[in-house]
């Protein structure tokens, strides 16, 4: 560089903020610049390379992701400058061969891996340049340290570094404005760096194919750039609605909560009008006894008619042989629930009924609470409260929070609008007339609930809601289940949404069914959902690309208030809030689930597709509310072994980070018997967890004082603790829940973090940040939940280095479900799933940890994924199962891999230490694991040498504190020895062991609060649990049935036949000659003719086949329904009686109510859009293949032919169930819509 000449270079830009700043600085003073532009910015402002080209300065590539060149292979080396080549010439279309390698500085720092990059770009025809002087202005030291950092010394020349990007160079801006001035008054020139040394200049004309693609890359990141802001302000916009409706909803449902618990509050006059319970079955052997006796247990005049549905497993002679009364059992073939349900109204002997699941049981009040709002003759319909039973699984505890939820805070603002669209099937009563009135229960859609309640509404009646009618139901169980259960109400509630269209037009009680009503599902069950997933690819978007800190806490911040509206909706409900710490898995697993039902659905309803009945299995949890019977068939258990009184602290371990899970059993699945446990793990093995965890930490001890490398291949103990922790994870899996696991794991690992935490960070703060950046507010938020590393400074590293374990363990915890389901389909590709990801970052030379705090977790999680799952292979017994000769070869292969591509590609401050050679750590700990967990030696000497197991017990109960603190015990110990004068080695390993049982003994008290023992200053196997404090409010629980105090005879009560039937599978049914009549009927097989469907007027109802009650009793006599039964049924086994009398007894004949006149136009609904001819109709048509059998109101499991089926409905004016006006039988040869 000529003298006083000085080429002013720039890097790390362009940037939108501060180049424009920068250009402007130069312009004004006349002076060029050399722009090192990195291209992933180059492309989404190609603006401002025009700009830079304007103003007469020139650019040069500074690659693509600001990557170290000397760390990555070749092949990335190149297309780092050619994507950033290409990216230069899309924008300006120019070329340039001047290069500056990321986190270069002056030719005397080139080392050989540096020399060996500039040589390939070199061969390339780049041209790399260096610095003479470097501003420093990166680290912010203030204008004046930047002039003077930035000025040559002796009026030399020089290449001056500065930055226009990277975070905020206010400091530069004002420093060039002083720089610039002073130079040229010194006598200097300034110039580019090519024109500083005669070289010719950088920018050259871009051969047409550059031009070609640069410009493509550059308009493909505008569209992209341009549709990201379009969803950010879609998304911004549906966000403000969202919760300004969660503001309404919250107020109108506090209004509600407070009205109906007002003591003054009443529905009327006490109203103890008999009811008819409705029970329609199919195969609900598991449950329906502890329904029906919890119907029974209710303290109100009612009969029980369970309309078995052609059921196949022997459901209405278990109903039979229970010997209940007032309970008559109606058979009939299979048909749907919709005809079970209108046939259990037709032989209703009350003017009230109750229609609920065979799998819900009722409170002891239930029925009450149901006909209690019927004193009000404008209700024609009461939504109960309805809750999930078997809540202990997760997906269960997931519809839970979405009951609690819906029903807590959706259904009351609903009622106060006068607006109820879904009577849940499960719960819900209804005026006999009501239902008659609307033509009964349709067959035009899947969700006859939501149809049924949207037809009563616009007919005028009132629907409330009863929070206080307290229903329990078995819930899914899988997620299979439960996606064939949603797809079908939410296409039902889109075929009910369609039918019911026109209340929108309409007048009166049917407008505000239609605006208020259809309104909310179409916009916030249909429209705002589609636009949900723009969270989640924001989500994943800004932890990739963006801040991962701010992204998190934006996201947290959207799931704290949905929590914070859950939680208002459980404490409403009387509800604890314990599971609303499962949230976040909501938000990661449920919603989207439900997100993807809702598109399944649109796609089926916009193109004509067809969608079945899906039946979902029962699993019998409901039997186990009654005394004696278990929810599953159990296999007795094996008796345990024996185990060794030597005291045991696995369970307190910092692999596990959460020393003793808890013992209590969990009650086995009901969905299929439990097989009987495996033998107890025996003392010595568990101990050898113990004696490796003591020896791993005494490693990593021994590493932080020493220092030495070359200890990381002795005992790789970082893999040998992931996989004891992968162990115990999965023992503690075998007594509890997932979710119920992670949230212990967190609970035992996060105390000991925040201690720490709350000791460092304020000393950290006092200390200051010096020349480090002060990390932002969202990035403190990973001192409460490191998913990320928290920050730290230079001061603190030593303080703080040791925190990676702690994040990779809690990823590591989080991925558990999904690593064990993959390791017990396919082991071998489950482990080497992560491996490869390690191995694509070392191809990559880190190219993963490119991605920041992101992409480093994700390596590191990979790292040790393979230790965490060979923990399960040595939980579930395989590693004992695999041949000890190819144990050791597996773990020679595995080692000697790691060892020469360590030794490769070496690094680290020795150049051997495995800590910076994710791939090398990878395989050498995966082969240290594999022998270490295979053998289990014998370790009756521990407990002979005196305190020896005692200091096993306690190292293993204090890992975590241990882990935490003993770096800072080794700062420490280095300005203490140098005060006593003790500069030797042995010196400094004595007073940090010192130091750190000091701190372990003093602050390891918290670990035994997060296990829930008392605390102790040395820990020992018997410790005392800490007292439990009694909850404050006893949340709702369903029912422990009994017989319902009835008078029974003591042969039903014991109901041996009962308790034999509820446990035997359904194919014993069907070869018992006892329960013949449970046979089920045929399929149909004829097809059906093409065209289009002809019309039905009326709602079909199926009348009954076979009344076979269990013995008669005396009654009143029986109403008939206004459209009596046929006496004849076609296809009918045998004809029985038409009724059976019950025991419920008819009370007073109160006034019939005055039905509210109709308030909307008397025009008949078609419910369903016609079909075309041929084909399907492509825009809701909701319409079904013509020939097949599975329409979406066929029959649950097979279709049967047509019997002639009278309408339940009087002949009365129009109604919105059907097209016509008057009732129309069926012609068992017309194919009829629910069979199309």
């Amino acid at each position: 560089m000529p003298p006083r000449t000085v080429a002013l270079t720039f890097d790390d830009g362009p940037d939108p903020t501060w180049t424009p700043q920068v250009l402007a600085v130069l312009a004004r003073h006349r002076v060029p610049g050399t722009f090192f532009v990195v291209g992933s910015l180059a492309v989404r402002h190609p603006e401002l390379l025009r700009q830079i080209r304007a103003s007469g300065s020139e650019i040069g590539i500074h690659t693509f992701t600001h990557v170290d060149l000397s760390e990555v292979p070749d092949w990335r080396l190149e297309r780092e400058l050619g994507e950033t080549q290409l990216a230069v010439a899309g924008a300006t279309g120019e070329t340039t061969y001047l290069v500056r390698p990321p986190f270069s500085s002056t030719v005397d720092a080139i080392d050989d891996r540096a020399y060996a990059a500039i040589l390939a770009s070199g061969r390339d025809g780049y041209v790399n340049v260096f610095t003479d002087v470097d501003g420093e202005d990166w680290q912010r030291p203030g204008v004046d340290a930047i002039v003077r950092n930035a000025t040559p010394k002796d009026g030399a020349g020089a290449t001056v570094l500065l930055h226009d990007a990277g975070g905020d160079r206010s400091e530069t801006v004002a420093a060039l404005d002083r720089l610039i001035p002073e130079l040229q008054a010194r006598g200097y020139r300034f110039t580019t760096a090519t024109a500083a040394v005669g070289a010719p200049p950088a920018a050259a004309p871009a051969p047409q194919r550059d031009r070609v693609v640069g410009g493509g890359l550059v308009t493909a990141v505008d569209l992209a750039t341009g549709g990201v802001r379009l969803l950010e302000g879609l998304l911004v916009g549906v966000g403000l609605v969202v919760v300004l409706r969660l503001v309404l909803t919250l107020v109108v449902a506090r209004r509600h909560a407070r009205r109906r618990r007002d003591p003054s509050f009443r529905w009327g006059p006490d109203h103890r009008e008999p009811v008819s319970v409705i029970v329609p079955a199919y195969n609900e052997t598991e449950n329906i006894e502890a329904t029906l006796r919890s119907i029974l247990a209710n303290d109100h005049p009612l009969e029980i008619l369970v309309v078995d549905d052609g059921s196949t497993d022997g459901t209405a002679e278990l109903v039979e042989s229970l010997g209940l009364p007032a309970v008559r059992v109606i058979r009939q073939p299979n048909s749907g629930k919709p005809i079970a349900l209108n046939t259990g109204v037709a032989r209703a002997k009350h003017d009230l009924v109750v229609m609920m699941d065979g799998d819900t049981v009722f409170q002891p009040d239930t029925v009450a609470r149901l006909v209690a709002p019927f004193a009000d003759p404008e209700i024609g319909a009461v939504a109960g409260n309805v809750k999930v039973a078997n809540r202990t699984e997760l997906i269960p505890r997931l519809q839970h929070i979405e009951y609690v939820v819906g029903f807590g805070i959706d259904r009351r603002v609903q009622d106060t609008l006068g607006a109820i669209t879904t009577i849940p099937g499960a719960a819900g009563a209804f005026r006999k007339q009501a239902v008659l009135d609307v033509g009964g229960l349709s067959l035009d859609t899947l969700a006859e609930d939501t149809d049924l309640t949207i037809a009563l509404g616009r007919e005028g009646w009132r629907v409330v809601y009863e929070e206080r009618a307290l229903a329990w139901t078995e819930a899914p169980t899988t997620l299979t289940q439960l996606w064939r259960q949603r797809y079908r109400w939410t296409y039902g509630t889109m075929q009910a949404v369609w039918k019911h269209r026109r209340s929108l037009r309409e007048r009166g009680a049917s407008r505000r069914v239609g605006w208020l009503g259809l309104g909310h599902i179409g916009i916030f069950q249909v429209l705002f959902p589609l636009a949900a997933p723009l969270v989640d690819i924001f989500f994943v978007y800004g932890l990739v690309f963006g801040d991962p800190a701010t992204t998190l806490v934006l996201w947290g911040s959207m799931l704290l208030v949905q929590t914070g509206a859950a939680a208002y909706a459980f404490r409403l409900d009387g509800e604890p809030l314990a599971p609303l710490w499962v949230a976040p898995v909501q938000q990661l697993l449920y919603r989207p689930l439900m997100y993807a039902v809702l598109v399944r659905s649109l796609l089926s309803a916009v193109t004509g597709g067809r969608v079945r009945w899906q039946r979902i299995q029962r699993l019998g949890a409901l039997r186990a509310l009654m005394p004696g019977q278990p929810a599953a068939p159990v296999v007795p258990a094996a008796p345990a072994p024996v185990v060794s009184a030597a005291p045991r602290a696995s369970e307190a371990s910092l692999s596990a980070c959460s020393p003793h899970t808890a013992t209590s059993g969990r009650k086995a699945p009901s969905s299929a018997p439990t097989p009987a446990p495996e033998p107890a793990e025996p003392a010595s093995r568990s101990r050898w967890l113990d004696v490796l965890r003591a020896i791993a930490l005494v490693r990593v001890i021994g590493y932080h004082v020493l220092g030495w490398g070359w200890l990381s291949f002795v005992f790789p103990s970082m893999g040998v603790m992931f996989a004891l922790g992968g162990s115990l994870m999965l023992a503690s899996l075998r007594r509890a829940e997932a979710v119920d696991v992670i949230g212990r794991r967190l609970k035992r690992l996060l105390p000991p973090f925040w201690l720490f935490g709350l000791v460092v960070v304020p000393v950290m703060v006092w200390h200051g940040f010096g020349e480090d950046p002060v990390p932002g507010a969202p990035q403190w938020l990973f001192w409460a939940l490191p998913i990320l590393d928290p920050p730290g400074s230079a001061w603190a590293t030593d303080a703080t280095v040791v925190l990676w374990y702690i994040r990779t363990y809690l990823w590591l915890v989080l991925l558990t479900p999904l690593l064990l389901a993959a390791w017990r389909r396919r082991p071998v590709v489950a482990m080497a799933v992560p491996l490869a990801i390690v191995g694509v970052d070392a191809l990559l030379g880190g190219g993963l940890r490119d991605f920041g705090d992101v992409g480093t977790a994700l390596v590191d999680a990979s790292v040790f994924a393979g230790c965490w799952m060979l923990g399960f292979a040595h939980r579930d017994g395989s590693l004992r199962r695999l041949a000890a000769g190819r144990a050791v070869l597996l773990a020679t292969v595995a080692i000697a891999a790691g060892v020469a591509w360590a030794f490769a590609y070496p690094a680290g401050d020795d150049g051997i230490d495995l800590n910076d050679i994710p791939l090398g750590q990878a395989l050498v700990s995966l082969g240290a694991v594999l022998l270490v967990l295979r053998y289990s030696p014998r370790l009756a000497w521990l407990e002979r040498i005196p305190g020896l197991g005692r200091l096993v017990t306690v190292i293993n109960a204090r890992a975590v504190t241990i882990y935490l603190w003993h770096n800072v015990a080794i700062a420490l110990a280095e300005p203490i020895d140098a005060r006593l004068g003790w500069p030797s080695i042995g010196a400094l390993i004595g007073t940090s062991v010192v130091l750190t049982a000091v701190l372990a003994l003093g602050l390891g008290w918290v670990e035994d609060l997060a296990a829930g023992r008392r605390p102790a200053l040395i820990p020992g196997p018997h410790q005392p649990a800490l007292r439990r404090r009694a909850p404050r409010r006893v949340a709702p629980a369903p029912p422990v049935i009994g017989d319902g105090g009835l008078a029974l005879p003591a042969e039903t009560r014991e109901s041996t036949l009962a308790a034999a039937n509820a446990q035997r599978p359904a194919s014993e049914f069907r070869h018992d000659p006892r329960f013949a009549g449970a046979t089920p009927v045929p399929a149909a097989s004829r097809s059906l003719r093409r065209g289009p469907a002809p019309r039905r007027t009326g709602a079909p109802s199926l009348p009954p086949g076979r009344v076979s009650p269990a013995r008669p009793v005396p009654s009143a006599p029986f109403r008939a329904a206004p459209s009596g039964p046929p006496t004849r049924v076609p296809d009918a086994r045998r004809a029985g009686p038409a009724s059976q009398p019950g025991t419920a007894v008819r009370a007073a004949a109160a006034p019939a109510p005055t039905r509210p006149p109709r308030r909307h136009d008397d025009e008949p609904v078609t419910g369903v859009v016609g079909r075309a001819p041929t084909g399907r109709d492509r825009l809701l048509s909701f319409g079904q293949d013509d020939g097949a059998e599975t329409g979406p109101t066929a029959g649950r499991h097979a279709s049967q032919p047509d019997p002639a089926t009278p309408a339940v409905r009087p002949d009365r004016r129009g109604s919105h169930r059907g097209d016509g006006a008057g009732p129309v039988a069926h012609d068992p040869g017309t194919p009829s819509r629910h069979r199309r």
